[in-house]
């Protein structure tokens, strides 16, 4: 069985159902549900998949209050700078020099730049889905200030 509210949103999508399988819908969910927690089938009916369901809930609470020490952000900086080039305007690259993390509870990170008007969507979200793979950080909101040094 799958929750109520995941069976409104299927189908909504799908079209009116009688009834679903997980297996039928997967790849939909997780298309649609992209960087966010996993989906877990439990039952309220019988209990099945509870276990998993506190499992789960005990880890992305861990992860929401992930801290990543400022050595290794930096260090993750350096690689990212390394992987892909910057984006670049006029003749001028965008260059990451440092970071930090400001907060948990979500994670928000700072990351200073030269110029923050050369960073594009795609290389923000970039950013954002390497830092997500490096540090663990998936299934939970992560916010990246990009800072003009100054």
């Amino acid at each position: 069985m799958i929750s109520e509210e995941t069976f409104h949103q299927k189908r909504t999508v799908i079209g009116p159902l009688t009834s679903v399988r997980i297996e039928e819908v997967r790849g939909h969910l997780r298309r649609r549900l992209r960087q966010r927690p996993a989906f877990l089938a439990v039952s309220a009916h019988t209990g099945r998949g509870l276990d998993r369901l506190l499992d789960s809930v005990v880890e992305l609470f861990d992860r929401h209050n992930a801290r990543v020490p400022t050595p290794a952000l930096n260090d993750f900086i350096q690689e990212l700078r390394n992987r892909r080039q910057p984006p670049a305007r006029n003749g001028k690259r965008l260059n990451l020099l440092y970071g930090t993390q400001t907060r948990t509870r979500p994670p928000r990170f700072r990351i200073f730049v030269n110029d923050q008007t050369l960073i594009t969507r795609d290389y923000g979200y970039w950013v954002e889905n390497e830092m997500r793979d490096h540090f663990g950080l998936d299934g939970v909101p992560v916010s990246i200030d990009f800072i003009k040094r100054s």
